[in-house]
């Protein structure tokens, strides 16, 4: 028995509309990982690149301004810091980041934020573009203060005193 030449490019359609169907899928299930996965990920990033193309050296970015009006506090995670650390020191699941035996990466740091309902989410941040960890907080800030960034002799930009 043989398909119609209508029945064939039916059932074509449909095996290529199902393969797209998994590779979103599965796309999808592999960039789920909260850090960064929100939708104003990579704002503070996207200031430092403003004021730089601004010609400025130092700036203050808000992460409240930046990211929206439900984060109401920040932390700052840095390298080194374990699941268990982060899990313990800042009342959150850190199982959904990707951290090593030695935890988070050396070239990594992230901007933990905090929700008034408990929920939070990590802005992975690439230490060489963005230092956060220069100046050791070890705490939640509230999310309306400013952090002051300076560029760095070698490009990238730190957390200044």
């Amino acid at each position: 028995m043989r398909l119609s030449t209508t029945g064939r490019y039916l059932i074509a359609i449909l095996v290529v509309a199902w393969i797209g169907v998994l590779a979103l899928l599965i796309g999808m299930r592999t960039g789920t990982g909260a850090e960064t996965r929100f939708a104003t990920a990579g704002a503070l990033e996207r200031g430092v690149a403003a004021a730089a193309d601004n010609n400025q050296s130092i700036v203050g970015l808000v992460p409240h301004d930046l990211y929206g009006e439900e984060w109401v506090a920040a932390a700052i995670i840095c390298s080194f810091e374990s699941e268990q650390g982060i899990s313990q020191n800042y009342d959150v699941d850190a199982s959904e980041l990707e951290l090593g035996a030695a935890g988070v990466p050396e070239d990594t740091n992230y901007l933990l934020l905090r929700s008034a309902d408990g929920g939070h989410a990590f802005d992975r941040i690439d230490r060489a573009d963005i230092d956060l960890c220069t100046v050791p907080l070890g705490q939640y800030i509230d999310a309306r203060a400013m952090l002051p960034l300076g560029q760095t002799e070698q490009g990238g930009w730190a957390l200044l005193n």
